[in-house]
């Protein structure tokens, strides 16, 4: 708003300084010094910064123009641009605008009427049209910073989550912790401790009675044998399957992928994953992670999927965007890196960059 009204009343004040010269048998002093004050009184209005000094500046603007126009009419030309600066500090006042700066108008006469008319009119529908641009402008900062606001409470929230679900984890794992503890002591500790127990009085029976001490020693190895027995029924019933680490840790590279890249990331699987050996369970992270590194660097896209299928005679790994694609596929260090592993189990490596750019790894089992 302040840039129109100094462009605006630079311009006008050229034209009436332009004009009056014109219109003047011969150069005036006071002419230049009434310019010379006004300058001075714009100056200061844009200098303050208070709202009700602004105010009080822009009215003595006003009468001070007032009192020139009686010296020279083509004063009264730069009213209207202060009757409008004074009523862009009011809402919904532009008609009340108009009509105050019209008003000079019923003193003026013939030509100078309507040039005053005119620059009125032509100023207040510029003015109006800033004033309702600024308003959009300024409507949209508020929503921009409400956006701020909810971003930052969503980012807070966010946050809380993480940290929640990171001592919802912490706790499981004391849980988990604190059950096999509790498991062997309960278990194996006192089946332990019974083992010893009857190997410490054979070895005192020993000499005085071998007969006894020999079946204390056999029924200790007994209890020895039970205890080893359960230590690997729970190590055994707590491990997780193969199948169930290597599906875990390729999804959750594939998420840590999404949240660091933006991308939208997706990972589907079909099939018996209990065949799928550790060796191959490795090479398939691998090149998984290597093609998503590739379609966030050269795809272009906005999505990645990844596919994972058990089929009849191979385990085939599809890793898929949305992006550009390529014609012409030209093999790099990473391609050629995921060739060797793959054909290491005899398996194969497959770019397509028809249809946006896919690579496929197949590796065969039970062959």
């Amino acid at each position: 708003m302040d840039l129109w009204t100094v462009g605006n009343k630079t311009i006008m004040l050229l034209f009436v300084m332009i004009a009056s010269y014109f219109t003047t048998a011969a150069a005036d002093p006071w002419l230049v010094l009434f310019f010379l004050i006004y300058l001075a009184l714009n100056l200061v209005l844009h200098i303050v910064l208070k709202k009700a000094a602004k105010k009080a500046i822009i009215l003595i603007i006003i009468l001070y123009l007032a009192v020139c126009s009686i010296y020279h009419p083509y004063f009264t030309l730069l009213l209207p641009f202060s009757c409008y600066e004074l009523a862009s500090f009011y809402h919904r006042k532009n008609g009340y605008a108009l009509i105050a700066a019209m008003i000079p108008a019923l003193f003026l006469r013939d030509t100078m009427m309507m040039l005053y008319i005119f620059m009125a009119l032509l100023s207040f529908f510029n003015y109006v049209m800033v004033r309702h641009y600024m308003g959009r402008v300024n409507k949209q900062e508020d929503e921009i910073e409400q956006m701020r606001k909810d971003l930052q409470k969503l980012a807070k929230s966010l946050n809380d989550n993480e940290d929640f679900a990171k001592a919802s984890a912490y706790m499981v794992k004391l849980e988990e912790r604190n059950r096999l503890t509790q498991e062997i002591h309960d278990g194996i500790g006192h089946a332990m401790t019974g083992a010893l127990i009857q190997m410490e009085a054979s070895k005192r029976l020993l000499s005085s009675d071998p007969a006894t001490a020999e079946s204390l020693l056999q029924n200790a190895i007994g209890i020895s044998k039970d205890a080893i027995e359960e230590i690997r029924v729970t190590l055994k019933s707590n491990k997780p399957p193969v199948e169930q680490l290597g599906l875990s840790r390729l999804k959750t590279a594939v998420e840590a992928f999404g949240g660091k890249t933006g991308l939208m990331t997706s990972v589907v699987h079909e099939g018996n994953m209990e065949i799928v050996t550790p060796l191959q369970w490795k090479i398939i992270y691998e090149n998984v992670t290597e093609a998503l590194t590739n379609s966030a660097k050269y795809s272009g896209g906005s999505a990645v999927h990844v596919e994972l299928r058990v089929l009849n005679r191979f385990i085939k790994a599809v890793v898929s965007d949305n992006g550009k694609g390529s014609l012409k596929i030209v093999k790099g260090l990473g391609l050629i890196g995921m060739e060797e592993r793959t054909a290491a189990v005899n398996g194969t490596v497959i770019a397509d960059g028809t249809n946006g750019f896919s690579i496929t790894t197949l590796i065969p089992y039970g062959m």
